[in-house]
């Protein structure tokens, strides 16, 4: 494995925890359109391709007729009111970034949420300032699991791919990690559609963020 020399991070399930304010968003949004919850548990889920993905499965779940389009319009308009009001960071991260930083590595965040709401939701969580590079799923590069958008990331980071490890909770940070050539470490505790992180075949499992953060550092 090469030294690696930046980091790059998923954020839903990986630095932070989301899943209650977009639970509560896609709640408002199914509301409006008469429509019943999905229990945050079954929201879990769905997180990690990004809205239109999120909506149209739990629309699938619930065996709705409702129109997709719309279905995504609501819930963008009521996350856009909750987006970062109750997410947390896990246990860690916001120590480990600042200890990154400080060794001089670059850090990034890769993630298929809309540019928009990454952006508020990392000023709201107080670390914005740690990235150099934010790649978002609606930057206009095909989404996780293409390596499209790591490679991005990468190039703004001035870091070739075999040096730019990947943390990330789910089957298409691994993917993407992979098909970009980059190293990928997993979390156990993210949103990977239920699966156990331990059938991701990453690199190495990590307890959290501040254990990636001691074996980067050595």
């Amino acid at each position: 494995m090469h030294p690696i020399r930046a980091v790059l991070f998923d954020l839903d399930g990986t630095l932070a925890d989301t899943a209650g304010e977009i639970a509560f968003a896609l709640e408002r949004a199914f509301a409006s359109l008469g429509l019943p919850p999905l229990p945050e548990a079954e929201v879990r889920e769905l997180i990690g391709r990004g809205i239109a993905s999120l909506v149209q499965r739990a629309l699938e779940r619930l065996g709705a007729a409702a129109d997709p389009r719309l279905a995504v319009e609501r819930f963008e308009a009521a996350y856009a009111e909750t987006v970062g009001t109750t997410a947390t960071l896990y246990p860690g991260v916001a120590t480990s970034l600042e200890r990154l930083a400080a060794a001089g590595l670059p850090l990034g965040v890769v993630t298929n949420k809309a540019r928009a709401f990454s952006v508020r939701l990392l000023e709201q969580l107080g670390v914005a300032h740690r990235f150099a590079a934010v790649i978002c799923g609606d930057d206009g590069w095909p989404k996780k699991p293409a390596a499209d958008m790591m490679l991005a990331a990468c190039a703004q980071l001035a870091s070739e791919p075999a040096a730019t490890l990947l943390v990330g909770d789910s089957a298409n940070d691994v993917l993407a990690a992979r098909a970009a050539g980059c190293p990928v470490w997993c979390v156990p505790y993210g949103y990977n559609e239920g699966r156990p992180a331990e059938t991701l075949r990453a690199d190495r499992l990590v307890a959290g963020i501040a254990e990636a953060t001691d074996r980067v550092l050595g």
